[in-house]
């Protein structure tokens, strides 16, 4: 997705409009309408406040359109930062195998899975659900409730703490000198 795709949908999951999210952050509905569209690119100091209208990261707006070789380098960046391990899946009942990567270090991963867990029981319980439309639309509500989580990620006071924690973490590795990051 684009810059601009990612401002418009984000926006509209959090139910602004145009003019609105132009008010936020002091320029006009056509400024934020030329975004969407793409015949503008935001500069980075709109970009930053956009971002922070929206609640989310700017990684969040400018981030999301990378291929499958731009995501292994960003896997293997986190990898780096925070001791990883690799782990193969075999699914014997599918057929199919698959890799799973642990990331020691990253305590936030939890937060994420804990979120994942609600996902798949809404997933269940939209299963359920008889009526092909009425499921459809409940499946697609689950879904963009997921993302909206993951678009603005921290947003509640776990997810700061647990933020916060990481924080230390990481300095505390810093200090005792085996943070891979900074290498000495």
């Amino acid at each position: 997705m684009t810059v601009g795709e990612n401002i418009r949908r984000i926006r509209k999951q959090q139910g602004l409009t145009l003019q609105e999210l132009g008010r936020r952050i002091g320029v006009s509905e056509a400024y934020i309408r030329a975004y969407e569209s793409g015949r503008r690119n935001p500069k980075q100091k709109n970009l930053e406040a956009i971002a922070h209208a929206l609640c989310v990261n700017v990684e969040t707006l400018t981030g999301a359109d990378f291929d499958g070789v731009k995501a292994m380098h960003r896997l293997f960046q986190i990898f780096r930062q925070y001791p990883g391990e690799l782990i193969e899946i075999r699914d014997r009942s599918e057929g199919s195998d698959g890799i799973a990567v642990t990331f020691r270090g990253l305590t936030l991963m939890s937060s994420w899975y804990e979120r994942y867990e609600e996902y798949q029981k809404e997933i269940e319980e939209c299963n359920k659900i008889k009526d092909p439309k009425k499921k459809a639309n409940a499946l697609l509500a689950a879904e963009d409730s997921f993302n909206l989580w993951m678009d603005v990620y921290p947003e509640s006071e776990s997810s700061l703490l647990r933020l916060n924690v990481q924080k230390r973490h990481d300095e505390f590795m810093d200090y005792i000198g085996l943070n891979p990051k900074n290498p000495e």
